[in-house]
């Protein structure tokens, strides 16, 4: 399972099949702690075929744009 870093933060990786070709490939935060303020989910969407090639088009689009520091696959 793909996993996503916002800053330190370890993040988990959706990916969803929405109508034909159509993905969204998430990053969802864990639940903010006591006192933490929450980071909201990032959402991805793109056509293919491939899973494994959108998630990672999807991972390196959000890397690129800085809104993830880093992910792994």
């Amino acid at each position: 399972m793909a996993r996503a870093f916002i800053g330190k933060v370890e993040c988990q990786v959706t990916v969803d099949r929405d109508l034909g070709d159509n993905w969204a490939v998430a990053v969802i935060p864990p639940a903010p702690r006591k006192g933490e303020a929450s980071i909201p989910p990032l959402v991805v969407k793109l056509q293919g075929e491939d899973k494994e090639r959108i998630t990672k088009g999807a991972l390196e689009i959000l890397q690129k744009s800085g809104q993830i520091e880093r992910f792994e696959l």
